[in-house]
Parts: structure tokens; C-alpha cells; sequence
């Protein structure tokens, strides 16, 4: 141990950022039934950074990154829509997605940059009305192919920092699917299920680990939700009451896939009375407790169970009222 105070600073950090960006798109209508769009964005970012380790007092030589990139891209994007019917319409959209390089202000050694972000993304899929507008149903398939995947990452050595890496290539694809109904006067109903099966691509390394074929993390299998809401005139003024339910599958905290958190679901009830100057409206979040944790990050060296989270909102019971001029 030595006889003295010794701090040591990791990093000082000054970064430098200046970006532009130019969109543009343009649509084509044929026969008032066919749409083309076509579109592109610019994107320009020159970034520098000055990032120096060093103790105090100075007991080993310090450390000393400067660096300078600049990075630009064209992203371009197609879609098409075709109306069958006035209230019937098939879609498909193709385009690239894009994220900068840049320089994390704290991160282990060896990390301190980190390269561009490339994707392509396709979705394609319906959106109808039926029973005179008082059902909407839509419908949709997506696929998107990451190259470069920037993740946000945990330093192992550093609680509650992370730094920005490229892990390699992934790929999430899946469909969702709306579903809307006027039951009654002043009442609807909604529903809506989604899946996603996204898995890191071959040849994926993260912190030094190959996570090829994991899932990544934070995207659950699947989500679903379902609710009814009420609404009713009296007089001058108008109650609504709302009741939803939202159904998450499982999820994996991080690329490695060593922990996951189970799927849950989570209840909600509003009611509300508002009038032309007074309002009023209590919610019910999460209204059976339930117990679970969103966000977790890997930190063997702090935490028994190996990782460091936080548990999610429990029970939550508020009300409000105002005054409406």
C-alpha cells in the first residue's frame, strides 16, 4: 500500500463533434392508386478526441490517445403502396440505415474508437378498415441485417460506465400484427402481437467472447398487448376508463447470453372525468406488483450474482387534477 494519497484519472477526456445531415424524397402517384417513393439522406461527422490517463501523484508514465476521423454516407430508401381499396392498402419499403464512428470518452484500453454502423431494413405488409372504418387491421414482416453492430457495453472494471464497441454483424426479422374495434358507442378494443427473432451473425465478437448465433440482448421473443377503453358523455362532462395488459417474452441481458429475465406482463388501469375547465385522473400502474428487472449489465466483479441491475417500477398508484382554461 503506499504511504500516500494516490488518485489516478481514467480518462481526462475533451471530445469534438460536428455533423451535417441532408434528406430529401420525392413521390410519384399513379392512377391515385400506386405510390413510389424515393428518397436519400447525407450524412457527414468529423470527430476528434483527446483522451489522457495519468495518477497523481505521478508515479508511472501517463497515457495519451489523440485521434481525428471523419465519416460520410449516402443512405438511400424505396417504398411502394398500392391501395386495392380506398380503405385497403399493401406497402413494402427497402432501405439503409447508418451510424457514425467515434471515440467513447471512457472505455478499456484498446477501445477508445469505434467504426461505422451499416444496415439494410425491409418491411412489407397491409393496412385495412373494415366493417365501415369501425375495425382496422394491419399487418406487417420486417427484416433488418446490421453490419459493424455498435452496442453500448459495460467496462468491467468501472460500475455504471460503458463504452460503445462493434461486435460484428446481426440479423432480427418478424412480423406484427394490429387489431382495433369500435365494439359499441364508446367503447374499443385493441390488440396487438409482435415477434422478433434477432441473433448475432457468424463471426460476432464481444468483449473478446464470439456470441455468433446469440440473441441479442434486451429483445424479447415476442410482445403482446391487449386493452379495452370506455367513454361516456354526461352532460358537460366526459369519463373514460381504460384498461390494458402488455405480455413481454424473455430477453437475455448481454451478448454472452449467461442471464435472462423470464417473461412477465404488466397491468394498467386509467380513469379519467374532464370537463371543459376541470380535470381529474388516476392511474394504476403495474397493478399487481409484479416483479421484474428490465435492465441488468455484466460485472462479475461487483455484484454475487455476477451482474448489476435495477428492478423495475413497482405498484404505482397517482392522481392528478387541474384547472383547464
Amino acid at each position: 500500500m503506499a504511504p500516500f494519497a494516490l488518485s489516478q484519472h481514467t480518462p481526462r477526456s475533451a471530445l469534438d463533434d460536428f455533423g451535417l445531415g441532408l434528406f430529401g424524397q420525392g413521390t410519384v402517384t399513379f392512377h391515385d392508386r400506386l405510390d413510389l417513393a424515393a428518397g436519400a439522406r447525407f450524412d457527414y461527422e468529423d470527430k476528434s478526441a483527446l483522451l489522457e490517463t495519468f495518477f497523481d501523484p505521478l508515479i508511472a508514465p501517463p497515457t495519451r490517445v489523440e485521434a481525428d476521423d471523419s465519416y460520410a454516407n449516402v443512405s438511400p430508401q424505396v417504398s411502394v403502396g398500392y391501395r386495392v381499396q380506398p380503405d385497403k392498402t399493401l406497402y413494402a419499403t427497402v432501405g439503409r440505415g447508418y451510424k457514425a464512428g467515434g471515440f467513447n470518452p471512457a472505455s478499456p484500453p484498446g477501445s477508445e474508437a469505434y467504426g461505422e454502423e451499416l444496415s439494410w431494413h425491409v418491411e412489407g405488409g397491409t393496412k385495412t378498415l373494415w366493417a365501415g372504418g369501425h375495425v382496422s387491421a394491419n399487418a406487417a414482416a420486417f427484416y433488418i441485417d446490421w453490419n459493424d453492430l455498435q452496442l453500448n457495453l459495460p467496462d468491467p472494471t468501472v460500475p455504471a460506465q460503458f463504452y460503445i464497441a462493434n461486435v460484428g454483424g446481426a440479423v432480427s426479422k418478424g412480423i406484427e400484427f394490429e387489431l382495433g374495434a369500435r365494439a359499441a358507442p364508446g367503447v374499443d378494443l385493441f390488440t396487438a402481437v409482435g415477434y422478433t427473432h434477432a441473433r448475432f451473425s457468424a463471426g460476432s465478437v464481444s468483449s473478446g467472447v464470439n456470441v455468433e448465433g446469440n440473441k441479442i440482448p434486451n429483445t424479447p421473443d415476442y410482445t403482446t398487448s391487449a386493452g379495452l377503453q370506455y367513454s361516456h358523455a354526461f352532460g358537460p362532462a366526459t369519463f373514460v376508463g381504460r384498461a390494458d395488459a402488455v405480455f413481454y417474452g424473455s430477453f437475455q441481458y448481454n451478448d454472452q447470453n449467461s442471464l435472462a429475465q423470464e417473461a412477465y406482463s404488466l397491468v394498467n388501469f386509467r380513469l379519467a372525468v374532464t370537463s371543459r375547465f376541470l380535470m381529474g385522473e388516476l392511474l394504476v400502474r403495474n397493478a399487481f406488483d409484479t416483479k421484474y428487472i428490465p435492465v441488468a449489465f455484466s460485472y462479475p466483479a461487483f455484484a454475487p450474482s455476477g451482474f448489476m441491475g435495477e428492478m423495475g417500477a413497482p405498484r404505482t398508484v397517482s392522481f392528478s387534477a387541474g384547472v383547464r382554461f
